[in-house]
């Protein structure tokens, strides 16, 4: 999650009323240690630009079935967009949301049925659906059947709401992150019931910080009934065993520290490819909480990702050995040219690679 650093502020400072609920810190989790950054690849994932779209800040992104992208907008505007990953047809406006400051997690829950987040600076905080399933446009970019988009309730008690996941044996309920609480919602798409379902102290960010530093839990993915989240302001990333209703089943466990982070993607072994906003992919093996740096150059704006927000597989044949990584170039005002948008980042021979450890594991 980026927020512009006005909106960040407002929202990290702003005094948070108690919320009483059951939920019950599952764990104490030891103090982050900061390191240098991670060594890089030799030779690096090869990364190819497919759209750009200047003082955009590209947040999140789903990759429907038939391989096209649909992303989200943190600023200045809260947009979503469909994205033609060959490049062949400009990229889609879809909806521009004028009551919100930016849209956030967004995930699929049934075939071209997504589900996202949208909030503004001091709320409402809405959970969307979008059915792609009749959507139809143009080479050039003209809509035809446009998808239906509808807002499905919303968290009054939320804060910030930032990554979205599910359990893949749920269809009826998305779990979001709630960057500025330090917690975990439930929402159930068909009733609109929403429930505060996990609150633990590796999931708040750093006290007595502000803007990006400050932040707590950010992205989230779940696999083998466990929950894996990031903690930006921490510069950490977890897991935590779930029940099948979403709530901990366990203690969170950290898997690696000194980890500049915000969105994530997993494998089926096990390595979550991590979009750094310190301008690079970063990869984490889970199990040993090994970093390594798989593209991009850190904390240089030369960098083919500047400030990357979220990662995502390909689903295609051609693109199943690649992930989408969002980039936001680090604000609106300040961005280098042409870093803002959505890049493929070609990770075939580290697959391969971990293709041949995983079924050695």
């Amino acid at each position: 999650m980026h927020l512009s650093p006005s909106a960040a502020l407002l929202v990290l400072s702003t005094v948070i009323a108690p919320i009483t609920s059951s939920v019950i810190p599952v764990s104490n989790p030891p103090e982050p240690s900061v390191t240098s950054f991670p060594p890089t690849a030799t030779p690096e994932a090869a990364v190819h630009r497919i759209a750009s779209l200047s003082s955009i800040g590209f947040e999140n992104l789903a990759v429907r079935s038939n391989g096209e992208i649909l992303a989200t907008t943190a600023f200045p505007w809260a947009l979503l967009w469909s994205i033609d990953p060959l490049s062949i047809r400009p990229p889609v406006l879809l909806q521009n949301f004028t009551a919100l400051s930016g849209t956030f997690g967004i995930i699929e829950l049934a075939p071209d049925m997504f589900y996202f987040v949208g909030t503004g600076t001091d709320g409402p905080h809405n959970v969307y659906s979008v059915d792609m399933r009749l959507f139809l446009a143009l080479p050039n970019g003209t809509i035809l059947t446009p998808p239906v988009i509808r807002e499905i309730g919303s968290i009054p008690a939320a804060v910030a709401l930032n990554g979205m996941t599910h359990l893949h044996q749920s269809d009826h309920f998305v779990l979001i992150a709630d960057t500025a609480l330090g917690g975990v919602w439930r929402f159930d798409v068909k009733s609109g019931q929403c429930e505060l379902i996990i609150q633990d102290p590796s999931m708040k960010g750093p006290a007595n910080k502000t803007s990006f530093a400050g932040f707590g839990i950010n992205g989230l993915r779940t696999q083998n009934s466990t929950l894996f989240y990031t903690n930006s302001g921490g510069q950490t990333m977890y897991k935590m065993p779930l029940h099948s209703d979403g709530s901990p089943a366990g203690n969170a466990t950290l898997i690696t520290s000194g980890l500049s982070c915000d969105d994530f993607a997993l494998d089926a072994w096990g390595f979550a490819y991590v979009a750094s906003p310190s301008n690079a992919l970063i990869r984490v093996d889970t199990r040993t909480g090994a970093q390594l740096a798989v593209a991009g150059t850190f904390d240089d704006t030369v960098s083919d990702i500047v400030s990357a927000s979220s990662v995502r597989f390909g689903r295609g044949p051609s693109d199943r050995a690649s992930v989408y990584v969002t980039t936001n170039g680090g604000s609106s005002t300040d961005a280098p040219l042409g870093s803002q948008g959505i890049s493929r980042v070609d990770v075939g021979d580290l697959a391969e690679v971990l293709r041949w450890q995983g079924k050695s594991w």
